[in-house]
């Protein structure tokens, strides 16, 4: 079973309004969308394709320079705080806030949205399945 976008993810439930959060977007490595929330009305599939590709862009830069694919990004952007955080080895977390907002309270806002998240399946039960193993639900 492969993460699909096919039924979103209800991030309004987990992410409190009074959070100085601007976007938080759950999304695959390719930019395919898991789940969206945002303060106001932007175009999601821009923000998903876009953060996939600012996430795909990192690891490049920094497997180029020798360092492993991070984990965790935290980027400060005119004003702005920008966290993408890899959920499992094709799941994305991207949560952008106001500057305002610390990086102690941005992780915890991560850790509480990743604690509400379904599962995913890993790696490790895909290669156990096997490429072939395609289970029905």
């Amino acid at each position: 079973m492969s993460v699909t976008a096919s039924t979103p993810i209800d991030l309004s439930s987990v992410v409190e309004s009074q959070q100085p959060l601007e976007a938080v977007l759950l999304i695959t490595r390719t930019g395919a969308q898991l789940g969206a929330w945002t303060r106001n009305s932007v175009p999601i599939d821009v923000l998903s394709v876009m953060a996939a590709t600012l996430v795909g862009s990192i690891e490049t830069l920094m497997t180029a320079l020798g360092a492993s694919s991070p984990r965790e990004v935290s980027l400060m952007i005119d004003g702005r705080r920008v966290f993408v955080s890899k959920v499992n080895a094709q799941v994305v977390l991207v949560i952008v806030a106001a500057g305002a907002m610390t990086e102690v309270a941005l992780r915890a806002t991560m850790r509480q949205i990743v604690k509400s998240l379904p599962p995913f399946p890993s790696d490790s039960d895909r290669m156990a399945r096997g490429p072939r193993d395609r289970r029905r639900s």
